[in-house]
């Protein structure tokens, strides 16, 4: 038996576990064709009803993906737990699979109302082969989605803040441009999954309220008892009341550090935009920091971030720009995140300095 049978036959017994009726045809290995194959959710497909062992979660800074809502499950194999720990990386067994469905408000004056799903898009938990990613891209009518390897491109139809009918594109990447923001040192790591990321108070994607790594703990996650919650590292909500400096961090971590950082895509850029470290050195955040390479990703502008001068900052330009060989992150964005530029931009400006190159 093949390493894919053993994590399909594995996940797809664990998914039956306690359903009644007559069990479905096994789907043979991952990936499968359809999403439904998988049984993740129960009753219609699109109301995304977790199946038992299907456990949802938020993280509190997610990654802008042009207006797109995300919602989030995490499946565990049949007996499988994960081992917890403070900071980044928790190891989870094989056959394990994270499950992430992007959406849109058909209504953008109504939020959380009538939504369109696009795409749901897996990593799987494979023994020997790390995680892979699998896309799935939904029918128009919302009952089903295949996968797709070479990833779409959408057309998504709906109705903006002022009332009139509006369109975007959107692009749903091929398996391979995951890797363009999951792999580290040459490997597919998982990103929201992380402690600061899950250590927070508020609602939770059950659609209850509390602390979302207790949560986690609750639906018998890890293999152990987690360390007290308050004692561990957190992110904070880029838009809630924590201060300018630790929100504006937490979003170029979760936007830009999983290419800009030690082991990333972009690490010779010489930038860290993690928020691990509370008080990590000025250039490693772009401060007076000279780019690793001129040209029109630059605007011709001299520094990455210039204190107090967001204009002068090659980060805000590139932020804004919706130019493809310019803009910032790269994929999947093709709309500035006008509140996320306006954050980082009240960060620099916020920023103590005369500037940068001398007096």
């Amino acid at each position: 038996m093949t390493a894919r049978a053993q994590v399909a036959g594995g996940v797809f017994a664990a998914l039956l576990t306690g359903c009644s009726g007559s069990s479905p045809a096994d789907p043979g290995e991952i990936p499968y064709d359809r999403l439904s194959d998988y049984g993740f959710f129960v009753g219609p497909l699109s109301d995304l009803e977790p199946a038992q062992g299907v456990v949802p979660y938020r993280v509190v800074s997610p990654l802008w993906a042009d207006f797109a809502g995300k919602a989030r499950f995490l499946v565990l194999p049949e007996g499988g737990r994960a081992t917890f720990d403070a900071a980044e990386t928790w190891s989870f067994p094989s056959g394990t699979i994270v499950v992430k469905n992007f959406f849109f408000d058909v209504d953008r004056r109504d939020e959380g109302g009538k939504a369109r799903i696009v795409e749901t898009r897996l990593l799987v938990r494979e023994a020997g082969e790390g995680w892979v990613p699998y896309t799935y891209v939904w029918d128009e009518d919302q009952t089903e989605a295949y996968f797709h390897a070479a990833g779409d491109r959408l057309t998504i139809a709906y109705i903006d803040a002022q009332g009139n009918d509006a369109e975007q594109e959107y692009i749903v990447p091929n398996t391979d441009e995951c890797d363009s923001c999951h792999a580290r040192d040459d490997r597919t790591r998982l990103l929201g999954l992380a402690t600061p990321q899950v250590n927070f108070e508020g609602l939770l994607g059950d659609g209850t309220t509390g602390n979302q790594l207790e949560r986690l703990a609750d639906a018998g996650v890890f293999d152990g008892p987690l360390p007290p919650v308050q004692d561990l590292p957190r992110f904070s909500d880029p838009f809630g009341p924590d201060p300018l400096e630790a929100r504006a961090r937490s979003y170029l971590h979760a936007n830009c550090s999983h290419c800009h950082r030690p082991g990333g895509d972009a690490a010779q850029a010489g930038l860290d935009f993690t928020a691990f470290d509370p008080d990590p050195l000025p250039a490693k955040l772009g401060v007076c920091k000279e780019p690793a390479a001129a040209g029109p990703g630059t605007g011709g502008r001299e520094y990455d971030v210039v204190p107090g001068a967001p204009d002068e900052s090659i980060l805000v330009y590139r932020m804004e720009s919706t130019d493809p060989e310019i803009r910032m992150p790269e994929l999947p964005i093709r709309i500035p995140h006008a509140e996320g530029v306006a954050l980082v931009r009240a960060w620099i400006a916020g920023l103590d300095g005369p500037g940068c190159g001398g007096p």
